[in-house]
């Protein structure tokens, strides 16, 4: 990959965007100091506001407990009213309700379900499946009642590393007539996207319309200033999702756009948990050998695929009429079912994306086979991992052997005993940091941007493809299987054995996990 492309010499300025996030994070603690000195002085009238108090816990905690909020969820605020009385409450009021949030997830949920009108719901296709596969067919059925359809005609190709990933997207690129999508977590500056623009460039001068798309948190100090000003002066249409300036008075400035999808002139879609970024074709290795996996669709599917897209530009103030971008129809020889779908906050109490993953393991009958570069679960998931793991199951978890966030590493450890306590095998990937994120069992696949932690499931806008069926999944199998002969399998009572430091740091930080 490195002779692919050539990084030239250039200044990248981020001064801008480091300014922009040190202003928010100051205007951060300046809140939160109020509150905690207001909270300090309201404390020399505690006698007087005990009652007060009492009736607050009520009002406040009360209905929080009583909600359909993540067990995690709840318990973590609880804990910070606990730990701060009077501020915590604040605190709560302030941040952790669900109102907080609820105009700006309606608008966008608006924006998703207009996009989403326009699929073609096909129940025909699933009773095919069903007819095949009982249980596919309901899995197939609950992802159609969330608004994603099951399409057959579709090819899909699965890249097991970064390097192959990026270079047949280089070669789709050059194909462009009309538009390409682009919407990343990260898109960082270097050799990759250097490439890519080179291209893009191009085919704007030829007419083809180009929109990228990029999280302003994911991107922070890896897109430049300078990059997005040239960007926008070459024609490129761009939008930044979520800027944390707009909320950060409110939790909604952490909700991100984790979605990543590439999408060229409807005829070629990819995702995966690929972002652009020469880290991920390990053109820079500051974690080790990076290990990341992703797909190519061809066919019917490509349009669910892209809705996802629109959805999500238009709601983050966009405006692409979905007619001008037509998906051409295209006979998929040896063509096989393929579900494109996606997940946010926006949508709760609905979850696909863990509905999803809790399918894929409970129909599991032989293997559930699952690489993910974090293990930060509730208790469902963890109840139902064990429970497949204790009914015969072989269950097998490929996560990280150089982390790239240690106190994300910390908290990811912390969840191995119970599961290495009723048979969950778990293995770290011993060359570096696998960012790899998919959930197979023996008969169907989920590859997609979902991580197993509270983020992807709960906070996250992501979104997957379920395989039920198809060549790729034995593609998908091998290099599970290659990737497990290189890792370190870890025992439980190796975890037992870990040093007292790590475990007083590990039950701290599991108290704070579903900001992790």
């Amino acid at each position: 990959m490195s002779k692919l492309v050539k990084k030239k010499n250039r200044e990248y300025s981020y001064v801008k965007t480091f300014m922009r996030f040190a202003l928010i994070f100051l205007l951060f603690l300046v809140d939160l100091l109020l509150i905690l000195v207001g909270s300090y002085f309201l404390n020399r009238y505690i006698v007087y506001l005990y009652a007060v108090f009492e009736l607050l816990s009520i009002i406040v905690m009360i209905p929080l407990i009583a909600s359909d909020r993540n067990a995690a969820y709840k318990l973590y605020w609880l804990g910070v009213a606990l730990v701060l009385p009077i501020a915590g409450h604040i605190m709560y009021l302030f941040w952790g309700r669900s109102v907080i949030n609820r105009k700006a997830h309606k608008e966008i949920q608006r924006a998703i379900d207009k996009a989403n009108e326009n699929q073609i719901m096909d129940a025909t296709i699933i009773k095919k499946l069903a007819s095949e596969d009982a249980d596919k067919g309901k899995i197939a059925s609950y992802l159609y009642n969330q608004n994603y359809p099951l399409y057959e005609n579709t090819a899909v190709t699965y890249f097991e590393i970064g390097e192959r990933f990026f270079k047949d997207v280089e070669e789709k690129l050059k194909t462009a007539e009309k538009y390409v999508f682009i919407s990343f977590f990260i898109i960082a500056d270097g050799s990759i996207w250097e490439r890519y623009t080179e291209i893009l460039e191009q085919k704007i001068n030829q007419g083809v319309k180009i929109y990228v798309m990029f999280d302003d948190t994911g991107s922070f100090m890896q897109m430049s200033d300078t990059s997005i000003k040239e960007l926008k002066k070459k024609g490129f249409n761009v939008l930044i999702f979520n800027p944390v300036e707009r909320s950060y008075h409110r939790l909604f400035f952490n909700y991100r756009n984790h979605q990543k999808i590439l999408v060229v002139d409807g005829k070629y879609a990819y995702t995966g948990g690929i972002n652009i970024s020469d880290r991920y074709a390990n053109i820079i290795s500051p974690y080790g050998h990076w290990k990341d996996t992703g797909l190519r669709l061809e066919g019917d599917a490509i349009y669910g695929m892209q809705l996802i897209f629109i959805g999500m530009w238009n709601a983050s103030g966009g405006n692409i009429h979905i007619n001008d971008f037509p998906v051409p129809h295209k006979k998929i020889e040896g063509g096989t079912y393929c579900q494109p779908f996606a997940d946010g906050p926006s949508n709760n109490p609905d979850n696909p994306a863990m509905d999803m993953f809790l399918q894929i393991i409970c129909n599991a009958r032989d293997h559930i086979n699952i690489m993910t570069p974090y293990l930060i679960i509730d208790d469902t998931m963890k109840d139902v991992l064990c429970l497949a793991a204790k009914s015969g199951v072989r269950v097998r978890i490929i996560t990280p052997g150089v982390p790239d966030k240690k106190i994300v590493r910390h908290l990811t450890v912390s969840h191995y005993g119970p599961l290495l306590r009723d048979g969950v095998e778990i293995y770290e990937y011993t060359p570096g940091f696998i960012h790899a994120k998919h959930c197979t069992n023996e008969s169907s696949a989920i590859v997609g941007t979902i991580n197993m932690d509270f983020r992807s499931f709960y906070t996250h806008f992501e979104n997957g493809v379920w395989i039920p069926d198809g060549d790729v999944l034995k593609d998908i199998d091998k290099d599970f299987e290659d990737t497990i002969k290189i890792c370190k399998r870890i025992t439980y009572e190796d975890w037992l054995k870990r040093p007292w430091t790590d475990k007083f740091l590990q039950e701290f930080l599991y108290f704070f996990k579903c900001h992790f």
